[in-house]
């Protein structure tokens, strides 16, 4: 215990009043006292400023030439004329099959209304599927030609109330659409 007593408070002690001392005596450096970190360090400032010795001048400044974002509007869309001088705006094809998807109403009692839009002839399928991804129907499977489609399903016999997912796959492209049947 003394031992640590020693070595931990009084040799510290010893070593601080032995510098004290040779200071005051006149044995230790009497340079000038200056603290050299703070004549090194510039001055704090609201500003950042470049201090590498090879930076660029102001004028010649970096120029970025940027496009930006624009929505696709039916505005803005190709538009193409027939023989007849008539124009009409052009869908452009992002080469998707089926596009605008709409199931309605939801919640559901007892008629289904189902609306898509579809970008080439292919087999239509769809069917009602549980939660756990079981095929509970099949509502629609043939063989439809391009363009807007809506079809009507009656539910109330088929479906208790709950979440049910339709799936409408259009060729080798399927949405999935929840609804709830009350």
């Amino acid at each position: 215990m003394r031992k640590l007593y020693f070595q931990f408070v009084c040799l510290p002690l010893l070593v601080l009043a032995a510098l004290t001392a040779s200071v005051s005596s006149g044995f230790a450096y009497d340079g000038p006292n200056v603290d050299t970190l703070k004549n090194k360090q510039p001055k704090a400032s609201g500003k950042i400023t470049d201090t590498r010795k090879n930076k660029p001048s102001t004028a010649n400044s970096i120029k970025v030439d940027y496009v930006p974002f624009k929505p696709f509007n039916t505005k803005d869309a190709v538009v193409a004329t027939n023989n007849a001088g008539a124009s009409k705006p052009v869908k452009q094809d992002d080469g998707k099959i089926l596009n605008n998807v709409k199931v309605y109403p939801n919640p559901v009692e007892d008629e289904l209304n189902l609306s898509y839009h579809i970008n080439k002839d292919s087999n239509v399928t769809i069917k009602i599927m549980d939660v756990l991804g079981n095929e509970i129907a099949t509502l629609f499977s043939q063989k439809t030609s391009a363009g807007d489609r809506s079809n009507t399903f009656n539910l109330s016999s088929r479906l208790k109330s709950g979440f049910y997912f339709i799936r409408l796959v259009a060729g080798q492209e399927t949405i999935i659409k929840r609804i709830s049947v009350l």
